[in-house]
């Protein structure tokens, strides 16, 4: 969404949409409406009647402030930002916001519970609708911050979401893992293959951040960071010898696959046994990195029995997949 900068007019727009005890008092408790004037921000946004990102940031941090345990307010706080963050190509801007974006994000997840019903909130034809809070923040984290992390860090500036700096406390409650997972698995799909780039760097910074400040979110940790790396291990430890013979037409022969290379094959053992040597060297380092967190993923307290796992025959491939180089290191 791209917006017209309009700043003359921002404190006027501004009082349009703040409750007038917070325009009287920035310390006021959070109003009983705050959820509808967010939500008429919103509204005036998707219509085009906002368009300057002054008022619209204001608000939601005005919201960020003054109603942290107001779950719904929290993720009309973060859609918001998330409309107001591409307006900005000043890389401490586009920071600030997803700062602010991430903030609203975690205190929606701390204020929410599965029990709590939705906000009844007014549409601009003047009906009445259900509020899901909990969906809208999920996706703007899924949808804007995580991709606004990797635009900053490709354009040379890292958010400290993502810059190895430890965290002070859990951006995520213990009481909730899905949008923990979540996450994970965009991290997955954004960096899977792609060891070599600074993107595979980020989310290892971001999962080993989170695994360090979230002790009742280990296991969901321990098998984001096992198959971060083990599935690396996997695909670049992992040869078949493949026998292409036609038998229609009597041609054909023997060659070597690994999927890490997959518009690769190799007729010649001498050829297959270089590039071989040469991907262990790569998917060393990561299987001394994997190995803790299959370990801490597998290994069960003493007394307690593994249900039902979904995981489970992930992890132990990707343990096979460690102990093809393990030779190599333990000499």
């Amino acid at each position: 969404m791209t917006f017209r900068l309009t700043r003359a007019f921002a404190p006027l727009a501004l009082a349009a949409f703040l409750p007038v005890a917070a325009l009287a008092d920035p310390a006021a408790a959070c109003p009983k409406d705050a959820e509808q004037t967010l939500y008429d921000m919103e509204t005036a946004i998707r219509q085009g009647t906002e368009t300057d990102p002054v008022p619209i940031v204001a608000l939601a941090e005005w919201a960020i402030d003054t109603c942290p345990g107001r779950p719904d307010a929290q993720a009309i706080a973060a859609t918001l930002m998330s409309a107001a963050i591409g307006t900005s190509a000043d890389p401490g801007t586009v920071e600030r916001y997803l700062t602010l974006m991430l903030t609203a994000i975690r205190q929606n997840d701390y204020a929410w519970t599965p029990k709590q019903s939705p906000s009844k909130l007014k549409q601009a034809d003047g009906s009445v609708e259900n509020y899901f809070g909990y969906n809208a923040a999920t996706s703007v984290l899924l949808n804007t911050a995580i991709p606004y992390m990797i635009r900053l860090g490709n354009a040379g500036r890292l958010h400290p979401a993502i810059s190895g700096e430890a965290y002070d406390s859990c951006p995520y409650p213990d009481h909730a893992g899905f949008r923990l997972q979540e996450e994970a698995s965009l991290w997955d799909r954004t960096v899977k293959g792609r060891w070599d780039h600074p993107g595979f760097g980020w989310a290892e910074n971001r999962l080993t951040a989170l695994h360090a400040a979230c002790p009742a979110h280990k296991k969901d940790l321990d098998f984001a960071l096992a198959r971060l790396y083990g599935q690396e291990v996997e695909d670049l430890t992992r040869w078949e010898h493949v026998n292409l013979e036609n038998t229609n037409f009597g041609n054909g022969g023997w060659i070597w696959t690994n999927p890490s290379l997959p518009q690769k094959t190799f007729d010649d053992d001498k050829q297959m046994k270089a590039k071989k040597a040469e991907l262990d060297a790569i998917a060393r380092p990561l299987a001394e990195k994997a190995q803790p967190y299959i370990d801490g993923y597998l290994i069960l307290p003493p007394g307690v029995m593994r249900g039902p796992d979904e995981h489970f025959d992930d992890v132990k491939v990707w343990e096979k997949a460690v102990q093809r180089v393990r030779p190599t290191l333990q000499e």
